[in-house]
């Protein structure tokens, strides 16, 4: 197997970071939004509740910051994700039971089913002829997760690209940008501007295959 490349350096994760458009500091927001929802869950709530709460506002903040690039909601084969056309990516927010540990492997709290191995697979280069070119491209977009782990206030994050799924977990990473690691949560300063004017786009839904 290809020895994974990790990014933990501030200097260089934010020259990788480039290339997704986006810079650190936009990162740890979608982070902040994530963890606060996930604080919101009462005990009276079912018990999945901060899970989901995370899952479904990080992934609102990832199509928030990204939507106004350019970007795209993406729901191919029922899975949520946001779309780059230009580069041929895809993120998906995942809540995680470990991140930012070299020694290893990110694991997603939820186990990953068929729909996300088969994604991660087609990532890797597979085409069809019997589709549309942009129906393609989306097929074989580049996979990438933004991890989140949090546990009281040990919270981190990475946003990294898996080789495949096995026994419904990740399996492999040719990639790891450490965004947020061990110890680092309680000095970010991450402020939002009240005053700055709401923002508009026009989202754009693809079908479910």
């Amino acid at each position: 197997m290809t020895p994974v490349r990790v990014f933990k350096e501030d200097q260089e994760v934010g020259v990788r970071l480039q290339d997704f458009g986006t810079t650190k500091e936009e990162i740890l927001e979608v982070v902040r939004i994530a963890v606060g929802a996930k604080r919101e869950a009462l005990i009276s709530h079912p018990a999945n509740a901060a899970g989901q709460l995370s899952y479904i506002f990080g992934t609102g903040a990832v199509r928030d910051l990204f939507c106004p690039k350019g970007w795209q909601i993406d729901r191919t084969d029922n899975i949520e994700a946001t779309y780059d056309p230009q580069k041929g990516i895809k993120i998906i927010f995942q809540n995680a039971d470990s991140a930012c540990e070299e020694s290893r492997d990110p694991k997603a709290i939820s186990d990953k089913g068929a729909a996300s191995a088969r994604a991660i697979a087609l990532s890797c280069g597979n085409l069809f002829p019997e589709y549309e070119e942009e129906d393609r491209k989306r097929l074989n977009a580049s996979v990438w997760y933004l991890l989140v782990y949090v546990e009281g206030d040990d919270v981190r994050a990475e946003l990294s690209c898996p080789l495949a799924i096995e026994g419904h977990q990740f399996y492999g990473f040719s990639e790891r940008i450490f965004i947020l690691k061990r110890g680092e949560w309680n000095s970010i300063d991450v402020v939002e501007d009240d005053n700055a004017p709401p923002q508009v786009f026009d989202i754009q839904v693809t079908r479910k295959k």
